[in-house]
């Protein structure tokens, strides 16, 4: 429709041209036939038959030349528009997002050069987007790799984009918050203040700070402003980072040092005083020095014990792939365990039973680990078991792994410090487990070793009623598997 209007435009002017020039041809040569007859002027067709006859030919002529000049102007026209035709389907998909498309008009008139500028337009277009695309598709990978929150805002504090770990950590969609205000996703004044400091300075920023009151996660916030090409700031970037674990990581580092540090000063304290006094003079008197000596000595071996305990730790912290899958049985395991302990056990008067029914599959553990495991368990309940007491080692199948419990009538653990018993240096008693000789990290070496083979440990107990500290192990299967065998009874007193 428009280029039928172009086309009745071009023909209209035209015309009219040429009309206002025929009607201007005729005026003049009517004036100029008068004045070769020397006749004033006179209205056309007055002047007589003769002037009348030449003003009728004078018509018809130019009615002739209008008929063919309208004529050849629709011709003229129509070479003209049928370019402008051909480009119209094509200009309209390039329009619609098609720039896939080329016109193919060869001429060197300005139409020829327009769709030649027209084809460089549209490939330059087509360049740009596939750019673009390429650029926003690298934008999304990195913004999907990052493990931390990131979140912008415009700059009157509207989001405008959440990663995908940002929307995991708020548990809402990028387009359910886009263009809500910042205080509306996370309800955390501090943020809100950061932000509004950062839109109104231009200075990056970064506080720590509770996002969910309900919890006690703690996370660092840093943002950026987001500057524009004319130097302005038009919104900031926030990146959110849990650091709860690395806070917890950095207060058990601390603690670790100071145990540590405490553990390693009282017995080298102990050493120096002991030998202070034996070079003051007590080492003329045999009697003293030899008691003094075996003091020394039992605080040398408590200080090598807690080395070794320590190094046994890291190792089994730092290095468990390292830890192979062994192969052991659990009653010819226990036996050396117990030849080992009797001699304390009888020193206390603590009566040893063992619950364990035979033809129990093998563990899949090294046969030292679980002797490291065996022994510290059963030590323990050993030292904190009175006279007359006695210490129960059982074992059964459970699900897929064998459960081994070792029982004690002792003392018994307060139910506060349940959760806390396998962590390094932790102690009920303090001045007991050091009297007892203890190092504070046998059960720590007891969970790490279980752990680091595919088991679990754990513990039950009643102050005053004694302790069951148990672990679980996965079994070496062989051929059919065994029935499971449940675990003993509690022995009768």
């Amino acid at each position: 429709m428009a280029l039928r209007s172009l086309r009745w435009k071009i023909a209209l002017n035209f015309l009219t041209l040429l009309f206002l020039t025929l009607v201007a041809a005729y005026l003049y040569l009517h004036q100029a036939i008068l004045n070769a007859l020397g006749l004033p002027w006179l209205p056309p067709f007055r002047a007589g038959v003769l002037v009348a006859r030449l003003e009728g030919q004078l018509l018809l002529t130019m009615l002739v030349v209008l008929v063919v000049m309208t004529a050849g102007t629709f011709i003229l026209s129509r070479g003209i528009i049928m370019p402008l035709t051909a480009l119209l389907p094509l200009t309209q998909k390039i329009a619609g997002g098609d720039l896939e498309q080329r016109i193919e008009i060869q001429s060197n008139d300005e139409i020829g050069l327009l769709s030649h500028h027209l084809n460089v337009m549209v490939e330059t277009l087509r360049n740009n987007f596939r750019e673009m695309a390429e650029e926003r598709n690298k934008m999304q990978a990195i913004l999907a790799s990052m493990s931390d929150a990131l979140l912008t805002v415009d700059q009157v504090g509207r989001v405008m984009l959440l990663n995908p770990a940002a929307e995991t950590m708020f548990g809402k969609k990028g387009t359910e918050v886009e263009h809500k205000y910042l205080l509306e996703v996370i309800r955390n004044h501090e943020i809100d203040k950061l932000v509004k400091e950062i839109l109104a300075s231009g200075i990056p920023l970064e506080i720590e700070t509770r996002l969910f009151p309900t919890t006690n996660q703690l996370f660092k916030i840093y943002g950026a402003p987001i500057i524009s090409a004319q130097k302005r700031v038009v919104g900031a970037a926030l990146t959110i980072r849990d650091i709860t674990n690395i806070r917890r990581l950095e207060q058990m580092r601390t603690e670790f040092v100071a145990n540590v540090s405490h553990e390693l000063r009282t017995p080298l304290t102990s050493i120096r005083g002991f030998v202070e006094t034996l070079l003051e003079g007590a080492l003329e008197d045999p009697e003293v020095s030899r008691r003094f000596l075996g003091i020394i000595n039992k605080e040398a071996q408590r200080l090598q014990q807690l080395i070794e305990d320590l190094l046994a730790l890291s190792r089994l912290e730092n290095q468990p792939q390292r830890i192979r899958p062994g192969r052991a049985k659990l009653m010819p395991t226990l036996e050396g365990v117990l030849a080992t302990v009797n001699p304390l056990a009888r020193e206390k008067g603590v009566n040893l039973e063992v619950q364990i029914p035979a033809g129990l599959p093998p563990l899949a553990i090294g046969e030292n680990y679980l002797s490291q495991v065996l022994l510290n368990l059963i030590d323990n309940g050993i030292k904190y078991t009175p006279a007359g007491g006695r210490v129960t080692v059982r074992a059964g199948l459970e699900n897929d792994g064998l459960r081994v419990e070792v029982e004690d009538s002792g003392i018994g653990i307060p139910a506060a410090s349940l959760p806390r018993v396998f962590e390094r240096f932790y102690r009920v008693d303090k001045a007991r487990s050091r009297e007892m000789g203890g190092t504070g990290l046998g059960l720590a070496i007891v969970k790490h070793i279980v752990e680091a083979h595919g088991g679990n440990v754990g513990v039950t107990s009643q102050p005053g009623q004694g302790s069951c500290f148990f672990f679980t192990l996965p079994v070496v299967t062989e051929g059919k598997a065994q029935a499971e065998s449940p675990i003993p009874e509690k022995a009768q007193n």
